[in-house]
């Protein structure tokens, strides 16, 4: 059926799992959740600018705003993994404290 062996190997290399994209899937995660929030992140509850990005157990990503970072705070806590809060900024950015 295939007259080159190399093909051959190819094909039985790509019908199998590829560790190597799991892992490069989680480092780009990583790399992802370590990286400052910006102005296009937005609140998954309201829209507004995100200010907190809670990572969880399961892998998902929840960004919050500083309203809704606050009022689903206790929660996250027991829930997320890493909690990544820039609400500090909120006064920096507008010149006030």
């Amino acid at each position: 059926m295939y007259d080159n062996v190399a093909s051959m190997d190819m094909i039985e290399e790509a019908s199998q799992p590829a560790a190597h994209l799991l892992t490069d899937w989680k480092a780009d995660v990583a790399a992802t959740l370590a990286t400052p929030l910006t102005t296009a992140d937005r609140c998954d509850r309201c829209g507004a600018r995100a200010y907190l990005r809670a990572r969880l157990a399961s892998g998902g990503v929840l960004l919050f705003c500083a309203h809704h970072g606050r009022a689903h705070r206790d929660k996250l806590t027991d829930i997320a993994v890493e909690i990544y809060d820039e609400t500090d900024q909120l006064g920096a950015e507008t010149g006030r404290a």
